[in-house]
């Protein structure tokens, strides 16, 4: 006997609720440290839903695009897709409500706690944000302003302590390798009192002139939003030439940082569809 076709046609609440709610399970086990057997959840997905795999993984990484829009870590195994439908953003909103203690439990990796060293830093490439990245849907402004990723990132003491100490190794070390130790061990964490208000790391440049770092840390991906304070805004517009933005992300994961210079700005790709 032939097997039954995979379902099409739009998904019903219940089917992405189960999509939604199976990943929050994913997502609870990686942010535990164990092993996530994706291949072993899609199949049950596809018995349970009946849809194809290829439609299953399409909703799982929408619903990584919704979570990184709110500054919330995803399952690795699926990249976020930014054409995402309101009604994954509905699911996402109704298995959050189920799961109260889950963005704490994001917010705070037990990485932020079990090291004694600075976390490990690599820098790679600013991101390249589609259309979708720019201007949400009004659903899913609502969800990211209600969830106030950048607020929360920014009140979280343990995440901002990690990625200052993170970006101070990193650049006592980027000194170091390019022979100047002397200048490594002047870099300190802005706190003096005639420190100019808005950065966070006093560093330099092999050539020795002065860089004012700012440093924005989150557990959510490249693409979650971030907020700069008056004085910060001010500090990068008043000192193009010294001043400086690390931005920090997948704290919890893979730690990378991007830099965004005064007056940058991630230009739009082609419409990846």
């Amino acid at each position: 006997m032939s097997e039954t076709a995979p379902k099409t046609g739009d998904w019903s609440e219940a089917d992405l609720d189960l999509v939604t709610g199976d990943y929050f399970v994913m997502l609870a086990k990686q942010l535990a440290g164990q092993t996530v057997n994706a291949a072993s959840h899609q199949r049950a997905l596809r018995f349970v839903t009946g849809r194809a795999g290829g439609s299953i993984a399409f909703r799982q990484s929408h619903i990584s695009a919704v979570l990184t829009l709110i500054g919330l870590p995803v399952v690795r195994d699926f990249a976020p897709r930014w054409k995402l439908p309101d009604a994954v953003v509905d699911a996402v909103d109704r298995q959050l409500a189920l799961r109260p203690g889950l963005i704490l439990a994001a917010s705070r990796p037990a990485v932020l706690f079990s090291s004694r060293e600075p976390l490990p830093l690599a820098e790679g490439p600013p991101p390249v944000f589609v259309a979708e990245q720019r201007q949400p849907s009004p659903r899913a402004e609502q969800l990211i302003a209600r969830h106030d990723p950048a607020g929360r990132d920014q009140a979280n003491a343990p995440l901002v302590e990690a990625g200052h100490r993170a970006v101070l190794a990193f650049e006592q070390r980027r000194l170091r390798q390019h022979g100047r130790a002397d200048l490594a061990e002047q870099v300190r964490l802005a706190r003096r009192p005639d420190d100019p208000p808005g950065h966070d790391i006093l560093s330099f440049t092999p050539t020795g002139q002065q860089r004012l770092i700012l440093v924005k840390t989150t557990t959510g991906g490249i693409a979650t939003p971030l907020a700069l304070s008056e004085a910060e805004n001010a500090l990068l517009a008043g000192r193009p030439d010294v001043c400086c933005l690390y931005r920090l992300h997948d704290l919890g994961g893979d730690l990378r940082f991007y830099k965004l210079r005064p007056h940058s700005e991630p230009a739009d790709p082609p419409d990846l569809g």
